[in-house]
């Protein structure tokens, strides 16, 4: 399945894209995102390093290991997740596209729990993004 997520965010490219290479920062944007816990790093974000992940849905808790650029699932409950980020400057500030590919396995619902867990649980995930860099950039955080 494939989803598309877009906003602007009212900060330079440049600081945006500063932020998001450090990646302890990833608990400061998600702070408040029920059920999420960030496990370790590598203490940078270039290309083969990796992001380590506790997320719960439900009443399932998965661990997930992100390998970068873009991010790509290289353990969880994923058969296949690829997100790649979009930074582009604008009038108003940054628009960042977020572009999601992700496949379930058949044993956790496969097509099914695709469309009705998965892609409303990513849908929400990036709404309350939206309003977390918002809070960000009220904060002062982006100047």
């Amino acid at each position: 399945m494939q989803l598309s997520f877009e906003h602007t965010v009212a900060a330079p490219r440049e600081k945006l894209f500063e932020f998001h290479l450090d990646p302890a920062n990833l608990a400061l944007l998600l702070a408040g995102w029920k059920g999420f816990e960030l496990l370790s790093h590598d203490g940078h974000i270039r290309p083969g390093s990796r992001v380590r992940v506790r997320q719960r849905v439900g009443w399932l808790t998965h661990t997930m290991t992100f390998e970068h650029f873009g991010e790509r699932q290289v353990e969880g409950p994923f058969a296949r997740f690829e997100h790649v980020h979009e930074f582009s400057p604008t009038a108003g500030g940054t628009a960042i596209v977020d572009r999601v590919e992700f496949e379930l396995p058949w044993y956790l619902g496969g097509a099914l729990a695709e469309r009705c867990v998965a892609a409303p649980e990513l849908r929400r995930f990036f709404k309350f993004r939206r309003a977390a860099y918002r809070r960000l950039v009220e904060s002062g955080r982006f100047r």
